[in-house]
This record gives C-alpha cells, structure tokens and sequence, in this order.
C-alpha cells in the first residue's frame, strides 16, 4: 500500500470528519473524510445525489456568511492554525454544536484543512453549568450572603462590586489576606482571626469558618461570617476556594447584650437573697443557672405559677397587688418588645416572720441562638437604706409636731387621686379649723395650744380610713380628703361624728371645738384649687352659723 492509500485509509477510519475545503464563495469540498458526512447525517453516495459538495449547502445562510468571514481573515493574517465554532444542522433539522480546527498553508494558499467535532454534549454540560451558576448568583442575590472566590496559587482574592465600593478596595485583590489587613479594613481585635481564615485556606484545608469585624470607608464596623469550601484539581492540589459571607452585626449585638447581662448577675450569685434566670416566651424556669432554688421552689417549673406562689407566701399585703402586675409575663414581653429591657420594683417581702425591704432587679435579652426572651431576675435586702429614706422622706414631706402631712405633699397626693377625672367615684374634701384658737393659746399659753393641735391631729387620723388623705396646712387649719365615699348621704353621718369627736373637753381650760367646711367632688370642683375655694366658703358658713359645726358648699 503506498503512503498515499495508507493516509487516504487512515482518514476514512477516523471518528471524527476531516475535508479540505476551497477559499472559494461556497467553500467547496475538495475532499471529505465519511464520518464527516456523517456527522450532518448523511453518507458520501447520498450527500453526491442531494449536491451536498460544498459547505454553504449544510449550513444556514447566517452561519455560513459568518463562518466564511472568520475564516477569511485569519487566512488573511497568515494565521497557519486556527479554531471555528458554529452551529450546524443536521440532516433530520436538529441543531448540531461544531468545533472546527483548521489548518492553513500559505505556500498551498487556496484552501484549509479541516477537522470537525461534534461538541453538543460539551455545550449542553456547559449550558447546565452556566445556568447552575446563574442559579447559585440568583440565590445569593436572595439572601444577605455575598460569594467571594479566592485563587490559592496567586492569593488572589475576587470581591463582589457591593463589598468592593463599601470598603474602597479594588475589586481583585493580591497578596491577600494581608494586603487586605494593611488597607485598614479589618478592626484590630480581628486581625489574627482574620489571617487564620486564610490560612487555613493557603494550606489546603476543605472547610473552614470565621467571624471578624470590618470597618468600612465611611466609619462605621460591621460583624461578617464567613465560610469557604476548597476546590481541588485532579491530583488534589487545593486551588480555589469559594467564600460565603454575610452580616452578622445584629446577632453580635444580641450576643453581646446577652452575655453582658449574664456576665453581670453572676457576679452577683450568692450575694444577694435570689438570683434565678427564666424563660418567658417558654415560661418556664431555666434550670442550672442562678442560684440553687428552695425546696418549696424547686417543683415549680412555670414561670407563671412561680410569681403567684411568691406573692401569696412572701410579699406583704400593701404589695401584694402591684407585685402582680409588675412581673406579670405578658407585661414583660409587650415592655421587652417596645424596647425596654430593664425594670425594677421595690416591695417589703415577709422572711422568717419579720417584714424586710427588698429590690427585685430584672434584665431581659433575646438569647441569640435561640430567639427566645430570657430574663435574669436579681433580690436584694435593702431594708436598711430603704428605711433611712422613708424616714427622711417622711421628714420632708410630714408636719413635725402633728406627723400630718405637709401642704405641698397633701396637694399632690390628691392631685395624684384627681388625674383618673373618674367622675363616677365620689370624694369630699373637708376643710377645718379649730374654734376661737387664737384665744385659747393666748389665754392659757403656747405649750396648750401646741397640746391641742396635736390632739386634733390624732383625733383626725383616728377617724380615718387607711386610704384618706389627711394634711395640716399651718397653725390651726387642717384638710382631710375621704378618698372614694359611696353617697354624699351616706357621707355626711361620718363628717358629723368626726365634728363631735373634735369638740372635747380639757381640766379648768374649757371646751375645744372645730368647724368644717365641706366640697364635693366633682360636682364642686374637679381639682384642688375648685375644692380648696369652695371649702373655704363652707367653712366661713360654718363659723358664721355658730362653729362647732359642719356647713356644705351650696353654690
């Protein structure tokens, strides 16, 4: 067989199509292998009957022009090797993906020899991989993650535009990560954890997780975690990883309320009469945390049914009610929610028979790992301090010689009763004065003025009920405020004993007697200034009518 046949045999057997084709305008074919015929579907004796003896006949017109074009100008520039992609058509009108490799000899300078191969499996796994990785950006683009990719070999690290723009940094980066750490973006705390993450990347590691903290051009610093997984090439050299980063700077900030919280009444455990942690979005107590609970606790897991079982059993009865309400579980939240983490209540607790001040701190933080409301609850004796204040506020706030409140208290407290303009409720505000006074302490003396005060100021508080109002206004004038009475009617019998209890006798001095001035709210006045002006027009009615007597304001 001569070299010619051997070369001519070889061609035919190969499984790919080889032709020579002429520069001319349809490109005809000089020669072509059968599998080239085969690759557009036909055979050599079938392509001769349909006049398949030319490139242009296979191809559209499109491609064709466009084919020849590109083809023509690397012929052009004496390009001696050069490559074609096209789509093609085969024979029963499915598209075909073609590669074409041409060789061309500028001596020969009239045609180019081809090999053609049927690329359609490589374009369709190209396809799938472009639009997995059109997914993937698409994903990430719905969530708050960014992707970075960072080259091993060359430290080069590929930003995403957003990341690039926030910390002024060009979008490729070399020399990472500390080219990165010598731009200023990375917070100082978080440099050694920074240069870890990449280091584990450098050696080759195939997962790995950091968090650092990043400033960016305009000041501000932001918490990131970031994750990468290495891509190894076939004699698994490590040689690009993919990073996913995201924000992380509001979970920080919940870790760090949290922790500091905590932190904070464990330095307090065992000092004071309890320290306990609860869970109020699942209400229940957290277990293992705090102080040791007693026995009469330990079966109570509720938080719910904790706080009912303290109140009944350790909180005095002027508390009791407010004890409630303040560590009610729905309050907590609803307070937690509308951004008040923190609160604080001061009630006399029962310990042991005695009744002591205490202070129930409470602190409250979403747990970032879980989202629920946890809150730390701190009790303190403060009977001491708590004493010496009420005595000096008692001080400030009551008459020295009679304990009666002083005029500035007594207005506020029953303002305080007034601002819940409940005209529903009924109140008398009773204005008096002791009778010809002036008299008495100048013909027996100041130390028997001084003693008859005195007794009428014990006469009222007597008479009072726990929650009435009773005040001294200056020498002999004092007020009384029956907060919440039933009926006028029912009312006025009271005021009546109240007027005789007042008029009393004293050894070789005479009789002592008081007048009393009376308004009503509301019909009389819905604030102090209206009561206080129409009492004293009752009392002047009262005097006028005698004394020792009892007037209401008539309008």
């Amino acid at each position: 067989m001569t070299t010619r046949n051997q070369y001519a045999y070889m061609f035919h057997s190969l499984a790919c199509g080889i032709c020579r084709v002429a520069l001319d305008d349809s490109f005809t074919l000089l020669y072509a292998n059968p599998f080239y015929y085969h690759i557009y579907g036909y055979t050599p004796q079938s392509a001769m009957e349909y006049g398949f003896d030319n490139v242009k006949y296979i191809l559209p017109a499109p491609v064709f022009h466009r084919v020849r074009t590109e083809a023509l100008q690397h012929v052009k520039k004496q390009e001696r090797f050069f490559e074609l992609e096209f789509q093609g058509v085969h024979r029963n009108g499915e598209d075909l993906w073609l590669l074409v490799r041409c060789t061309y000899d500028p001596e020969d300078g009239e045609s180019i020899l081809c090999v053609l191969m049927d690329i359609a499996v490589h374009k369709q796994l190209e396809d799938q991989l472009r639009m997995s990785m059109e997914e993937s950006r698409m994903a990430f683009q719905l969530t708050d993650k960014l992707m970075y990719s960072f080259d091993i070999e060359e430290c080069r690290l590929t930003l995403p535009p957003q990341i690039s723009e926030d910390f002024d940094l060009p979008q490729i980066m070399y020399g990472v990560p500390m080219s990165i750490v010598n731009a200023g973006t990375v917070e100082k705390d978080s440099i050694p954890e920074f240069i870890r993450f990449y280091n584990a990347m450098l050696s080759g590691e195939p997962h790995g997780y950091s968090e650092v903290k990043k400033c960016k051009k305009d000041g501000t610093c932001c918490w990131y975690a970031a994750k990468y997984s290495m891509i190894y090439d076939k004699a698994g050299k490590a040689k690009r990883a993919i990073i996913s980063c995201e924000d992380i700077t509001k979970q920080k900030e919940k870790e760090f309320v949290y922790s500091k919280w905590r932190q904070y009444f464990k330095t307090k455990e065992g000092k004071t009469i309890g320290y306990y942690e609860y869970d109020l979005t699942l209400d229940r107590h957290m277990e293992g945390v705090g102080d040791t609970p007693p026995e009469y606790l330990k079966t109570l897991k509720r938080y719910t049914d904790t706080v009912p079982y303290i109140a009944e059993h350790f909180v005095g009865d002027e508390d009791r009610e407010r004890f409630y309400r303040f560590f009610d579980r729905n309050r907590l939240l609803t307070l937690f929610y509308d951004g008040q983490d923190e609160d604080v209540i001061e009630y006399r607790r029962i310990e042991q028979e005695t009744i002591i001040w205490v202070r129930a701190s409470l602190r409250m933080a979403e747990d970032p790992t879980t989202g629920h409301i946890k809150m730390f609850m701190m009790t303190m004796n403060i009977d001491a301090e708590k004493k010496k204040t009420l005595r000096l506020q008692k001080l400030v706030e009551t008459d020295e010689m009679t304990g009666l409140l002083k005029r500035e208290t007594f207005i506020r407290k029953v303002n305080d009763c007034l601002k819940m303009q409940d005209y529903v409720i009924r109140h008398a505000f009773l204005l008096l004065d002791i009778d010809e006074f002036k008299q008495q302490n100048d013909t027996y003396g100041h130390q028997f003025g001084d003693q008859v005060i005195r007794d009428t100021a014990e006469l009222l508080k007597s008479s009072l009920r726990k929650h009435d109002i009773c005040g001294r206004l200056g020498g002999d004038e004092f007020m009384v405020f029956l907060n919440g009475v039933s009926s006028q009617e029912r009312v006025l019998p009271r005021i009546q004993q109240l007027c005789e209890k007042l008029h009393r006798e004293y050894a070789k001095k005479g009789s002592v007697s008081c007048s009393i001035g009376v308004a009503f709210y509301p019909q009389n006045g819905t604030d102090f200034e209206q009561l206080y002006h129409n009492a004293d027009i009752a009392l002047y009615e009262a005097k006028r009518a005698g004394r020792s007597n009892y007037k209401l304001f008539q309008k």
